[in-house]
């Protein structure tokens, strides 16, 4: 009986898993939506990245300065700000890189949008591909 019981279990278990790994890759092909074609980049070592970033950072400062406020460089001064922290807490640069655009861009992430913005998602996939050519070896 235990044995009956057991194998049923068992059954149910592994039925279970593949139903959740199914919905799971269903689920994150949904919500992902790269904007780089998937090639293979050299990236920066994370020190390279920070010193990199913090030259772009200022150049970008400067540029906020001179259009205003209500520019969307303002929005990729904080995408840039974010990657820089991201690196500098210790997240691995191209993971600094895609989770931090999924906080500027609807549908890259499963959390909602953590700075709203009207910026087209042809500029953000700029911005994202300029980021991933400055911090690329």
């Amino acid at each position: 009986m235990k044995s009956l019981l057991r194998g049923k279990s068992t059954k149910t278990l592994g039925v279970a898993a593949f139903f959740l790994l199914v919905s799971s890759s269903a689920l994150r092909a949904q919500t992902v939506g790269p904007a780089i074609p998937d090639v293979q980049i050299n990236w920066v070592a994370p020190n390279e990245a920070m010193d990199r970033l913090g030259q772009a950072i200022g150049l970008l400062e400067q540029q906020v300065q001179s259009a205003g406020q209500g520019s969307p460089l303002v929005y990729k001064l904080k995408y840039y700000n974010t990657v820089f922290i991201s690196i500098e807490q210790g997240v691995e640069v191209p993971t600094a890189v895609d989770a931090n655009y999924g906080l500027f861009v609807p549908g890259v992430v499963d959390i909602p949008v953590e700075y709203p913005n009207a910026i087209p998602l042809s500029t953000w996939a700029t911005y994202r591909q300029e980021l991933t050519q400055l911090l690329q070896n």
